[in-house]
């Protein structure tokens, strides 16, 4: 594993539990930040939750932003390549969902696989949407982020708030949306992909193209709400990923 410091810079633990079955790793949305996950975190009594600290953003605003959701896989799964004390599970939202999937990928060939990944609100990585939100101005930008719902209303009147988290929020867009998938690159891990059955950017189709991604078991669920509908209607959710640890455990028991 890679120095404490590095390790800490992008790793952040989210939960507090005594003694954990398997570890949760979570991935954030383009803008997010590992606090997005702090309420979600706390869902967990037996899974140890952590989120991933992209650079660019809150304390580590000043570090410059990366080129690729492949270069940011690349640093992130060498800081997990010999974290393996516990079973883990990918967890991404949206942009997150390519970043873990990238992820997955590195750490089945470094040894280190994931028992699963979940994918929310997003999606499969081999369809590349003709969309360059990225590149947008400010006004049309920001009508994206109130399509989505990701921001408050009152935080996108705020132009104080908006200096610090349009910047980040621009270049994961643009990571977002320059990501072209290979349809031969697959996961041996099980994919499950969680939808909100009002996602603007999301169909069924579509998040069913996960299913190409792995060759292993492929599930798709649909929830009540938007793009980020499990920041309010998360309960079946957290079943389905406690489901899925006790499942493989189980098996590879």
């Amino acid at each position: 594993m890679a120095s404490g410091e590095d390790f800490g810079l992008w790793i952040r633990r989210l939960n507090t539990t005594d003694d954990p079955r398997a570890r949760v790793v979570c991935f954030p949305h383009a803008g997010g930040s590992a606090n997005f996950y702090f309420q979600f975190a706390r869902r967990f009594h037996d899974l140890e939750v952590h989120g991933i600290q992209y650079p660019g953003r809150q304390d580590r605003r000043h570090e410059p932003f990366r080129d690729t959701i492949q270069e940011l896989a690349d640093e992130i799964a060498r800081l997990m390549r010999d974290w393996n004390d516990l079973p883990l599970v990918l967890f991404g939202n949206s942009m997150g969902a390519l970043v873990a999937f990238e992820v997955a990928h590195r750490l089945e060939a470094m040894g280190n696989a994931p028992l699963s990944l979940f994918a929310c609100g997003r999606v499969g990585p081999m369809i590349s949407p003709d969309e360059k939100t990225y590149l947008k101005g400010k006004d049309a930008f920001l009508k994206e982020m109130a399509l989505l719902g990701g921001m408050g209303h009152a935080l996108l009147q705020d132009e104080e708030i908006l200096d610090l988290v349009l910047p980040p929020m621009r270049a994961d867009y643009r990571l977002a949306e320059t990501y072209r998938g290979s349809p031969e690159k697959r996961i041996a891990a099980p994919i499950h992909v969680h939808i909100g059955n009002t996602d603007p950017k999301v169909t069924e189709a579509k998040a069913a193209e996960w299913r190409f991604a792995t060759t292993g078991a492929f599930t798709l669920d649909i929830h009540d709400g938007g793009h980020f509908f499990f920041t309010d209607n998360s309960d079946r959710l957290i079943e389905a990923v406690n489901r899925s640890v006790e499942d493989a455990l189980t098996t590879n028991a």
